[in-house]
């Protein structure tokens, strides 16, 4: 099933493409792709950091990203690690299902709170429908939900949880979409980077949106 929206089957072909790739697996080891990442923009943010018209561009590189580190690797071995907020989060689930691999949801709190927190809100995109179309199609033994009271403390451990999730199934390779900007400490996309970076010693590949924004 493709769970991209209509709004992107002008990827298909290189999609496809892509796929083509990474049909000859012969190399039978296990991996983890773990996924962090910037929301869509809301309406009226000051400073653009992931605007709506970049969000193309951005599934583009994470499906590049993917490809790339999964290589020859049986697909079967590998999979995907990420929360399911607007944005990052699900298009990196799509484009791992695109390529038939499966993947893992963690979420702070329940999906009705976590739509109203991290999914709604942005115009376009149909980021409410997108979630709910993986929430479902997520085998129940690779959905977590941690039940934490909402706050920013919540987040941090969802990231841990994902972090040690995806160290139990093999080595991680950390995907992020991340302009560089935010607190380093604990719970913040840099602190996350850094606790993955140590423990799987790889570099994390990032995919900077500022770079997109200066296209435009």
């Amino acid at each position: 099933m493709n769970l991209f929206s209509d709004d992107h089957h002008r990827f298909r072909g290189s999609f496809t493409a892509l796929k083509s790739e990474m049909e000859e697996a012969v190399t039978i080891q296990p991996l983890s792709l773990l996924f962090t990442g910037h929301m869509v923009d809301l309406p009226g943010r000051e400073v653009p950091r992931f605007p709506p018209e970049i969000v193309d561009a951005v599934q583009w590189q994470i499906a590049k990203r993917i490809s790339y580190h999964v290589g020859t690797l049986d697909k079967k071995d590998v999979r995907g690690f990420a929360s399911l907020a607007r944005g990052g989060d699900i298009l990196f689930h799509e484009a791992c299902r695109e390529f038939g691999i499966g993947t893992t949801v963690v979420l702070p709190f329940g999906p009705d709170e976590f739509l109203r927190t991290s999914v709604e809100g942005a115009v376009g995109g149909n980021w409410p429908q997108r979630f709910t179309r993986i929430w479902e199609t997520t085998p129940p033994g690779e959905r977590y939900m941690l039940n934490l009271p909402i706050s920013d403390a919540a987040y941090a451990d969802c990231n841990d949880r994902m972090l040690n999730l995806a160290h139990v199934h093999g080595p991680v390779q950390l995907i992020a979409v991340w302009d560089g900007t935010g607190g380093d400490g604990p719970g913040g996309t840099a602190h996350f980077l850094a606790c993955a970076k140590q423990i799987s010693g790889r570099e994390p590949d990032i995919i900077d949106p500022k770079s997109f924004l200066a296209k435009g």
